[in-house]
């Protein structure tokens, strides 16, 4: 198994990526290997799925443009099958990153400020 971060900044970096590239590749690039393969999984597949749904949209207006008719819109099925995959890719990631600065946090000893007895 990995180490964990052993500090807030390797906490708060795998909170942005997890949050603001893919959601899970923080979470295990923090540690957190198994469930990160997971959340990349969830996050990919959806991706995946929202962009299937783009390129039937796409083959069908560039079709209907063609043809001179008017635009046929696919079904949604894939679009909200993908945003809901993804989404919970997303939040799953933030719960675990917020878990990581937890953990962070309570292994992490307080700094006190130093007194003056002079």
């Amino acid at each position: 198994m990995a180490a964990k971060p052993r500090n807030q900044l390797a906490g708060w970096t795998a909170l942005a990526i997890n949050l603001g590239a893919t959601p899970g590749l923080g979470s295990f690039l923090a540690g957190h290997r198994l469930v990160g393969v997971f959340q990349m999984g969830l996050s990919v597949s959806g991706f995946i799925s929202i962009m299937a749904w783009f390129w039937a949209f796409f083959r069908g207006a560039w079709g209907s443009v063609q043809a001179g008719d008017s635009v046929v819109w696919p079904p949604a099925r894939g679009l909200i099958l993908g945003g809901a995959l993804f989404g919970s890719a997303w939040l799953w990631s933030l719960v675990t990153s917020l878990q990581i600065l937890r953990e962070i946090r309570k292994a992490t000893p307080p700094i006190l400020p130093e007194s003056s007895d002079r």
